[in-house]
């Protein structure tokens, strides 16, 4: 596997990297170790958080490991790859993060350590970590038997071409082939012997030679885009000077940007605009086809993991039952058989992880299999896009000149007079072409000459075309500008919506929130009614009336005949607000008074002071008489 490593910080960019679905085909978040929070987000701000209590400014330690592109690697091999480096760079024990991408039909694996160290509060020491994953790297090709990549082979086998990471990022960042622009730098270099040949032979390529800000030689293409020689060419500084000479007679890079923006006109920026067009035209039906790909391959994957997590629940309760509790689980652990069932019960679970891991990464090869086919075809757009860039690269360099020095400062003064001239006469056509029928009058007249009047044919033809133009142009850009306009008003009035709808929600919280309050106070107010069942005002209790009075004996005799679950209810049921009624209130309080005395007596309590004389045998009696009830209930 190709180890790509470095130590930093900014943990939010780190993680909008890690989870970018746009980029890659697939993300999979494979373990969170270490960490409080479950989530990638969440661990990164935790490891920032420790890092607070140190000096340390960058608290992470970010790899990627990528392993050949025809390579099956399973999860396993992952895993043992990185609990080797984790000793190889003392990181064991290092709360860790790692997550799988999956693109243009690869899969590599990306780990994040935490450097700091809770229990002691510094950070681990990454000292010599690139050469130690170097040998990492080269074990890894060894002992699975891959063919070492040419950036990895010493002496003469290594690749001239070669990248670093600076100029792989550089390219993608200017939208380019990054392997692309090493071979024509290296080309340039190599079929010149001075400066003069050197320029020339990146002119044909359609770019320009200037003194660099921090570096001394760097070359810009036609966007403005800043590449430098010692980077691209592999060579150094004191080579350079030796055949180009000292950088202080090249024009400095934002003198060259404002000379080839001068040289680019619209014509060929259309010009360019256009290829880029067509080429993404080309490509739209491919990018269509590999979307709904993936697509289909995320609902593939979705419902493989929403199976096995149903499978694996339903295992697990199985192998929770075969666990006994209470006095039977304390003799199978008497006996041994505990142990055994136990023992039964980990090797299942060991087997369902490694036949569920199985499973998925069989439909990851698969999927992964079905991409690298479709990715062919993509390596075949791209040579073709990259013949047709540099086909377009050479023939602009035709129609540009980019040459070494561009125009001094002085030069650009002495053609100011003749940009007036070309005004004036510029205005004279113009007050000519606003009356075209002095010019068609002249071309009756026997005083010009055939070729006189074949000259003023063709001024009207070019007045013609220049009015229908500039007609054009002008309807083009009102347009343009009432699109703008509405544009401009379609955005004022979205914000004034969203303003409404959040003023709206901010509303509706508030009487919420007020609602709640009173009722709260409602709850408090009347809390002693609540607990106690009378009113907050003062009530005067009133005696019943002669037909609603109680007739004790009789209602205890009802009681009596009253099952024990029908006792029980009148205590256990839901509290129910007591309606105000005065006069009923002694009965009511009564009957509760005489339902609680009769479940007592079956309980085999006496709450009067004739229980303490009563004798032991009929309360054992009632007990029993009680339970015997309730147990069938």
């Amino acid at each position: 596997m190709i180890l790509k490593a470095s130590q930093r910080a900014n943990s939010a960019e780190l993680a909008k990297h890690l989870l970018n679905g746009d980029d890659n085909d697939h993300v999979t978040v494979h373990e969170i170790r270490g960490f409080i929070s479950d989530t990638l987000e969440g661990a990164l701000q935790e490891a920032y958080a420790m890092s607070r209590g140190t000096r340390c400014e960058q608290f992470l330690f970010s790899l990627s490991l990528n392993p050949p592109e025809d390579a099956d690697v399973p999860i396993e091999d992952f895993e043992a790859a990185i609990e080797e480096i984790e000793k190889k760079l003392l990181l064991l024990g290092q709360p860790r993060i790692v997550v799988f991408h999956e693109k243009n039909g690869r899969r590599h694996c990306h780990v994040v350590w935490s450097r700091i160290d809770t229990a002691k509060l510094v950070a681990v020491n990454m000292a010599h970590f690139k050469k130690k994953l170097m040998d990492v790297s080269r074990g890894l090709y060894l002992r699975h038997g891959w063919k070492l990549p040419k950036g990895m082979q010493r002496g003469e086998r290594r690749s001239p071409f070669h990248l670093t990471m600076e100029e792989h990022r550089q390219a993608v960042r200017l939208a380019e082939d990054p392997q692309a622009m090493k071979t024509l730098f290296k080309s340039a270099w190599e079929q010149s012997d001075t400066l003069k040949t050197f320029v020339v032979a990146l002119q044909e390529r359609g770019f320009l030679l200037a003194k660099g800000d921090r570096r001394g030689f760097v070359a810009l293409d036609m966007a403005g885009g800043v590449y430098s020689l010692t980077r691209w060419i592999d060579i150094g500084t004191r080579e350079l000077k030796t055949r180009l000479g000292k950088p202080e007679a090249l024009p400095t890079v934002d003198r060259a940007k404002a000379y080839l923006a001068e040289r680019m006109g619209e014509n060929l920026q259309k010009y360019l605009a256009d290829a880029k067009r067509r080429a993404k035209d080309v490509r739209a039906p491919l990018v269509r086809e590999i979307r709904l790909l993936v697509h289909h391959q995320r609902t593939e994957r979705a419902a493989l993991i929403e199976r096995q997590e149903k499978r694996w629940a339903q295992e697990t309760r199985a192998r929770a039952e075969r666990l006994p509790r209470g006095f039977k689980g304390i003799w199978h652990k008497a006996t041994g058989a505990y142990k055994k069932v136990r023992a039964l019960n980990e090797a299942e679970t060991r087997a369902a992880l490694e036949r569920d891991r199985k499973e998925l990464h069989a439909l990851v090869r698969s999927h992964l299999l079905e991409r690298q086919d479709l990715q062919k075809t993509v390596n075949r757009y791209k040579e073709e896009h990259k013949r047709e860039a540099t086909r377009i690269r050479r023939e602009i360099a035709r129609y540009v000149s980019t040459a070494a020095e561009p125009p001094q400062p002085a030069k650009l003064v002495e053609t100011i007079p003749i940009a007036e001239k070309m005004a004036e006469v510029q205005s004279k056509i113009a007050l000519l072409s606003g009356d075209l029928t002095m010019l068609q009058s002249a071309l009756e007249s026997a005083l010009i000459t055939d070729e006189m009047r074949g000259a003023i044919r063709r001024m009207i033809e070019r007045t013609l075309e220049t009015l229908h133009i500039k007609a054009a142009e002008e309807k083009e850009y009102q347009e343009k500008r009432h699109e703008k306009e509405v544009a401009e008003k379609q955005a004022l009035l979205n914000q004034y919506i969203r303003q409404y709808a959040e003023l709206k929600v901010r509303q509706e919280e508030e009487a919420r929130k007020i609602e709640a309050n009173r009722q709260f106070y409602s709850i408090i107010m009347n809390m002693s009614y609540a607990l106690n069942g009378v009113p907050l005002w003062p009530v005067s209790v009133m005696s019943p009336p002669p037909d609603k009075r109680l007739d004790e004996r009789a209602f205890t005799a009802t009681l009596r005949q009253r099952s024990n679950r029908d006792l029980l209810s009148t205590v256990t049921r839901r509290y129910v607000r007591p309606k105000i009624d005065p006069p009923m209130a002694t009965v009511n309080l009564r009957t509760s008074v005489l339902e609680v005395k009769e479940i007592l007596l079956r309980a085999g309590l006496r709450p009067d002071s004739n229980a303490r004389a009563a004798k032991p045998e009929k309360s054992r009696k009632a007990s029993a008489t009680f339970n015997a009830q309730r147990r069938p209930s």
